[in-house]
């Protein structure tokens, strides 16, 4: 086994553009050993959500555009009539309500492709700070 192809472990799931996992992979060949297996979770963590992301690739449709204008802030709704369908439809939050509203949630999905280690961070993330006292 070379020393690349350990690196290509820390990396499940991978991120489906091979010049992007590559330069992951030449990423982590730099760092310390110390703190790969940190970057190497950020990594995965993020192509995960990328992996997502790709699910709604050509699939918002104005209908999606206009039912996620509903629930939108005032204020944010009406920067986004503004823009309009074309400059949003590729938007994250745009296409994380697609998939919803297709019932491809993206917690069920990360929780599918990440180990339980990575689902358990990342839950722990998205929790909210403690209140300072």
């Amino acid at each position: 086994m070379s020393f690349f192809d350990g690196m290509e472990e820390l990396l499940h799931p991978r991120h489906p553009l091979d010049k992007f996992h590559q330069s992951q992979v030449e990423f982590l060949a730099m760092l310390p050993e110390e703190q790969r297996a940190e970057h190497a979770r950020l990594f995965r963590l993020g192509n995960a959500s990328y992996r997502y992301q790709q699910q709604a690739a050509g699939e918002v449709t104005e209908a999606d555009f206009h039912h996620w204008l509903e629930g939108l802030p005032e204020k944010m709704r009406a920067a986004m009539v503004r823009e309009g369908f074309e400059a949003s439809k590729n938007s994250w939050p745009l296409r994380r309500h697609a998939l919803e509203r297709r019932d491809l949630g993206q917690d069920a999905f990360l929780q599918a492709i990440l180990s339980p280690e990575d689902w358990a961070y990342q839950q722990a993330l998205a929790q909210p700070p403690a209140p300072r006292q």
